[in-house]
């Protein structure tokens, strides 16, 4: 993937809330509605799912960094492990680091990895681990209602399924494209707590 700086436009070592701002205002130009036939829609939703990785690759860092835990390449590389469908191998890194009961990235990238091999069982507490660690973070949070409304029978999907991602094609449980998009827009638009808000 090219630089994710250059992706969102921003200079190496943009802080979160310039990294939340201009994926807001990319987000906003290139998000198109599913159902809506458009001559762009196919170029549209590739450079939604670039901004997407783009804007999680950078998140992931600045939060390692600020955790003070893993280096945040390490972390970065797992997450690419993961998004390139190698959940096996994201999972031996993780098993590697040793148990990090206190490290919300940890757990939510363990559940991740549980979650695109479809063992909801086991992906599920770390799931729940990185949400009371990080009761403020927008992905954490969407995935692991995700990943609930699955277990429930309520809709197939897993925690990254949007407009073609990686994480999405090809998985055990891929859902419609744009569902988790669709998610955080609206989420964004209705009470200011998407990616843009937090």
């Amino acid at each position: 993937m090219t630089n994710p700086y250059e992706i969102l436009g921003l200079a190496p070592g943009a802080d979160e809330a310039q990294v939340k701002q201009a994926y807001k205002e990319l987000a906003q130009k290139y998000h198109t509605d599913a159902s809506t036939p458009s001559p762009q829609k196919e170029t549209y939703e590739a450079k939604m799912k670039e901004l997407d990785e783009a804007f999680d690759q950078i998140m992931g860092e600045l939060r390692t960094q600020r955790s003070g835990g893993t280096g945040a390449s390490e972390y970065g590389d797992i997450r690419a492990l993961i998004s390139n469908g190698l959940a096996d191998q994201a999972l031996s890194r993780l098993s590697g680091m040793g148990q990090r009961p206190q490290d919300a990235e940890w757990n939510f990238l363990m559940g991740s990895a549980y979650y695109y091999k479809g063992w909801l069982n086991q992906a599920m507490p770390y799931f729940e681990a990185a949400c009371r660690l990080s009761p403020q973070n927008s992905e954490y949070n969407a995935a692991y209602q995700n990943m609930r409304r699955t277990a429930n029978g309520q809709m197939n999907g897993n925690p990254y399924a949007n407009m073609g991602d990686p994480y999405a094609g090809g998985g055990p449980m891929a859902c419609g494209p744009c569902d988790l998009c669709n998610m955080l827009c609206c989420a964004n638009l209705c009470c200011n707590c998407g990616r843009g808000g937090c």
